[in-house]
């Protein structure tokens, strides 16, 4: 669930939860991943 090669749009596109800066390999949770969490956590009851 990171950001990754999209074969069609390479490293432009960023679909994943957390945000990877390529040059540094650092990664950062996106706010998707904040809310992705909570759904866990609450077993879907947020939706």
């Amino acid at each position: 669930m990171l950001d990754n090669f999209e074969w069609q749009k390479g490293y432009s596109m960023r679909l994943g939860l957390v945000h990877v800066d390529f040059a540094t390999q650092k990664r950062t949770i996106k706010e998707s991943g904040y809310w992705y969490k909570r759904v866990i956590k609450t077993n879907g009851e947020i939706l």
